[in-house]
This record gives C-alpha cells, sequence and structure tokens, in this order.
C-alpha cells in the first residue's frame, strides 16, 4: 500500500540538484506522480506529488531528501494533498482557457489588482510565467487562467486593458484559440508562449 504526497523543495540551482532530489525519492521506494519546477536568481522551486510506502511518515520523507540534498542546502516540506472526498464535494466548474498578457512598465500594486479583479470572477490562475530583463526594465506577465463558462467577460476585458496605455502597459485577454502558445507542453509552454504572444491587441480576438 501506498500514501499520496505533494512536495514542496527549494534548493540551491546547481548542477545535480534534480539528480539528488529525484534519487532520494528513489531510495524511499516513491513513485512520482507529477512535478513542476522553475530556478530564478541561482534557485530552484519544485512541486511534485509522490506515492510512497505507507510505512514511511512525511517526517522521514523530509530528512532523507533534506539529507541528500544537503549539499544544494534543500528544504522540504510535505502535505498530504486534498482527498477525492473533498473534490467530489466541490467539483471544479466547467471552465474554458484563456491567457492575459501584461507587456511593459510596471507599477506597484499591478499584480493585486489584477489576481483581485480575477478572483471576484471565480477565475482560477492554472499558470504564470513572469520575467523582467533588467532592475527597473519593463515587464512580462503570462496568466493562464480556467475561466468559468458563465463568467461574463466583456466588463472584466475593458477593466484589465484599461489598466494599459500606449506608451507604458500593453494588456490583453485572449481565448486560447487565438493565442499563439503553439504546442509546447507545461511549463516551457509558457516560456515559449510568452515569447510569441502578440502584445498589441488584435482585432480578430473573440467577441465574449
Amino acid at each position: 500500500m501506498t500514501r499520496r504526497y505533494l512536495l514542496s523543495i527549494v534548493a540551491n540551482n546547481r548542477i545535480g540538484v534534480l539528480p539528488a532530489i529525484t534519487g532520494a525519492i528513489h531510495e524511499l521506494g516513491g513513485d512520482m506522480q507529477e512535478a513542476s519546477q522553475t530556478a530564478m536568481h541561482g534557485v530552484l522551486s519544485m512541486v511534485l506529488v509522490a506515492d510512497f510506502p505507507e510505512h514511511y511518515d512525511s517526517q522521514v520523507i523530509v530528512d532523507h531528501i533534506s539529507g541528500v540534498a544537503r549539499p544544494f542546502e534543500a528544504a522540504v516540506t510535505v502535505r498530504t494533498p486534498s482527498l477525492n472526498g473533498d473534490l467530489e464535494a466541490h467539483p471544479a466548474p466547467t471552465t474554458e482557457r484563456f491567457f492575459l498578457v501584461l507587456n511593459g512598465d510596471d507599477t506597484p500594486g499591478l499584480i493585486r489588482q489584477v489576481t483581485a479583479r480575477l478572483a471576484a470572477e471565480s477565475i482560477d490562475i492554472a499558470d504564470l510565467y513572469a520575467v523582467r530583463e533588467a532592475v527597473g526594465g519593463p515587464v512580462l506577465m503570462v496568466f493562464e487562467l480556467a475561466v468559468p463558462e458563465q463568467a461574463d467577460l466583456a466588463p472584466l476585458r475593458g477593466e484589465l486593458e484599461s489598466l494599459g496605455n500606449p506608451d507604458g502597459l500593453a494588456v490583453e485577454l485572449q481565448h486560447e484559440s487565438f493565442f499563439n502558445a503553439g504546442n509546447v507542453l507545461r511549463p516551457v509552454r509558457l516560456a515559449k508562449a510568452a515569447r510569441t504572444a502578440p502584445l498589441t491587441p488584435q482585432r480578430q480576438s473573440p467577441t465574449v
């Protein structure tokens, strides 16, 4: 019998860090089900779901992975994913995938404004890619959104795009069918999408 855990790992991003982490999981008999990782400013951040033999409690898992990955100063936390019963009691609404792109001058509170407005419409942020090429330089953010089918996007689109201006910040909300994301699987997909996304208003955007 196995028990499923969700692990969050932060470590110094150097060659060998992933073999150390995945090797430690293998030594415990862990079976990875899903993983996502990114690196910035020399630090690796990884979230994964894995099944472990049920006789290993969460502290054993934390201690073993932390020990093996000690040369990378790994910090490990473990939690139990939501039970299927909880998901069935609160089923997720039917959604469509949209992309929100912000490119240009950043302003304090911008992400707070955007995320608060999305939350008010019960829109889930499925993924986020953000990069700034230089300190104080332009920012590029790409949000992947799960939008409920019943959401009224006309006023939301207007409010979000009003955050931009012709000289400083371009903001655009697009359905996935109009977003040039290619066929790249995540997590690479958003990075590619961010480099290829149109950053000026597109007249052929779908009516919502």
